[in-house]
C-alpha cells in the first residue's frame, strides 16, 4: 500500500540542509574569510541554486507521482469492493434457487443424509468464501487467491 509522504517538504529541508553544509564546508575547510550564506562568487551561487531547484523539482514530481498511485490504488479498492458486492447478490440468487430445488428434493426424498450434509456443507462453504474475501483490506493477487483456496 502506498502511503502519502510530502516529499516536497523533506526536499525543502534536504536543499536547507545541503545549502547550511555546503556553506560551512566552504568556511572551514577552504578557509574562508566570511561566513557566506549567500555565496558571493557568482560560479558557487548557481551550482548550489541548481542543485536546491533539483531537489525541490523532484521533491514536487515524487509528490504528484505519489498521488497517481493513491489514486489508482483508491479506484482499485472500489472496483474490488463493487465486484465483492455484486459477486455476494449473485452467490445469494444462487443459493436461493439451490434452497428451492432442496425443497422439491425434500418432497420426493431424492436426497439421502449424505447428499443433504453434502449440499449443505457446499452452501456453507461458499458463503464463507465470499465472506474471506469480502474481509480482504490489503487488496493483491496473493490475498485474494489465499483468501479462497484451502489451507
Amino acid at each position: 500500500m502506498v502511503k502519502k509522504n510530502n516529499f516536497t517538504v523533506q526536499a525543502i529541508i534536504i536543499s536547507t540542509i545541503f545549502w547550511l553544509v555546503d556553506s560551512t564546508i566552504h568556511k572551514f575547510i577552504y578557509g574562508e574569510e566570511n561566513f557566506e550564506f549567500i555565496p558571493i562568487e557568482i560560479n558557487e551561487l548557481w551550482m548550489r541554486s541548481i542543485i536546491v531547484i533539483l531537489l525541490i523539482i523532484f521533491g514536487i514530481y515524487a509528490d504528484k507521482q505519489t498521488k497517481k498511485l493513491l489514486k489508482k490504488e483508491s479506484e482499485k479498492n472500489i472496483i474490488f469492493q463493487a465486484t465483492i458486492h455484486s459477486t455476494q447478490h449473485i452467490l445469494n440468487n444462487l443459493l436461493n434457487q439451490m434452497n428451492y430445488l432442496k425443497l422439491i428434493a425434500d418432497e420426493k426424498n431424492a436426497f439421502t443424509d449424505k447428499d443433504n450434509k453434502l449440499f449443505y456443507s457446499a452452501i456453507e462453504e461458499g458463503k464463507d468464501l465470499v465472506n474471506k474475501l469480502s474481509a480482504i483490506e490489503d487488496i493483491t493477487e496473493e490475498n485474494i487467491k489465499n483468501s479462497v483456496l484451502p489451507e
